[in-house]
């Protein structure tokens, strides 16, 4: 079944922030810095934290630990400028009261709490009091302060984990035929890029990298939709159809989409230059945006992503662009990832020879910008055929009045 789709321009964004660093090898956290105006902090008491074992191939979820007794201080969690944070969250805390709850515990209802009392240099390293801290309400303009995410009945509760992608996984024999029946579904129920509405040069996109197993896959859906059942890596609910170069951003976690009512999501780019409404850099001042870009999803089809899908790939690049090193250097805050060897390493070992549009390629693109390339150049093709249909319908209008 193809999924209808409309979608309309919501403005955009002419201040987006700098790329964060790269994750840090050293599994010792760093010394915080200290306050700086107009930062707002999120944070988290560690005595509310479990403990993350390892995660391997044969327990890639496995079940977290409370905390020793007498655990003391603060997980700061995000530390963000009001301007870097405003193109996402907007003027209110309601943004960063559901990202908070993506983080700590998706299903939940806990809530912020802000100091009323002191100053932000004075609280940085002193636990929340209750009689000089209140409760975050939805609607409140966002502040540059601290934010302290508080459990309800103060239970323990596990941090959401981060994925990171390392180049892209090539396809090996063994998986062809389902990454084969994978793109098929999503190309028929979809139909065509449900950002663009592009129906040429477009692939099966994930929301979940196929480098995480399948019991990995099955523990994120779990956390994030509340299902129980048993989902691969390769279900067609883990993907929806986009033009090449979206494609690309998406599965860096540059590009996600922001839940804003029912089958309506708001893309929201976390690259560092603008970009337009197919994910390359805009060509002219009149070309549509895709930062605030939204779109209306009218599909019944079953297999289509639910919200908590889409939420936890949104996550994933909140956490890419404004995580502190804190979370990053978390024991163990990571997903397992299957070892797939990338598709540059494959080039390497075999030499093989790649076709430019054969459709393995728009499946596994075997350099970065590939898909832009490719995109332009069909893009190419599309407009010197129209050109040329114009020219033939036009010499046959000379010759008919002849």
């Amino acid at each position: 079944m193809s999924s209808r789709l409309e979608t309309k321009n919501a403005g955009t964004s002419k201040n987006l922030p700098k790329d964060t660093a790269r994750i840090k090898k050293d599994s010792q956290p760093p010394s915080r810095p200290g306050p700086q105006a107009g930062l707002l902090y999120l944070r988290v008491s560690r005595g509310f934290l479990n403990l993350l074992p390892a995660a391997t191939a044969g327990q890639p979820d496995p079940q977290p630990l409370p905390p020793p007794s007498g655990t003391i201080g603060h997980l700061y969690v995000i530390r963000a400028s009001l301007q870097d944070l405003r193109p996402f969250a907007g003027g209110t805390v309601d943004w960063l009261i559901r990202v908070a709850r993506l983080i700590f515990e998706p299903h939940g209802t806990s809530s912020l709490f802000t100091f009323t009392a002191d100053t932000l240099d004075s609280w940085l390293d002193r636990d929340m009091d209750l009689t000089q801290w209140r409760q975050v309400e939805k609607g409140e303009q966002l502040r540059a302060t601290i934010y302290e995410f508080r459990p309800d009945n103060n239970a323990f509760i596990t941090l959401s984990r981060m994925s990171f992608r390392e180049g892209m996984s090539a396809t090996t024999n063994t998986s062809q035929p389902q990454a084969t029946a994978f793109r098929n579904m999503i190309n028929e129920r979809d139909g065509k890029c449900i950002i663009s509405q592009t129906p040429w040069s477009v692939a099966a996109s994930r929301l979940v990298p196929k480098r995480l197993s399948d019991a990995a896959v099955t523990s994120v859906v779990r956390r994030f939709t509340g299902s129980d059942a048993a989902v691969t890596r390769f279900d067609p609910a883990l993907g929806v159809l986009l033009f090449l170069p979206l494609d690309d951003r998406v599965g860096s976690y540059e590009v996600g989409f922001w839940n804003s009512g029912p089958d309506q999501y708001v893309i929201h780019s976390f690259f560092h230059a603008q970009l337009s409404i197919i994910g390359a850099p805009p060509l002219a001042p009149s070309n549509p945006m895709l930062h605030g870009h939204t779109i209306t999803l009218s599909t019944h089809d079953a297999s289509f992503p639910p919200i908590g899908m889409f939420n936890w790939h949104y996550l994933q690049c909140v956490l890419k662009k404004f995580a502190t090193d804190e979370y990053k250097q978390i024991q163990n805050i990571c997903y397992f990832s299957l070892p797939f060897r990338t598709r540059e390493e494959v080039e390497e070992a075999e030499e093989i020879d790649l076709d430019f549009d054969d459709e393995r390629n728009i499946a596994n693109p075997p350099y970065p910008s590939y898909p832009i390339e490719l995109a332009e150049a069909t893009a190419r093709l599309h407009l010197e055929d129209a050109e040329r249909n114009r020219d033939i319908g036009a010499w046959n209008s000379n010759i008919s009045t002849s």
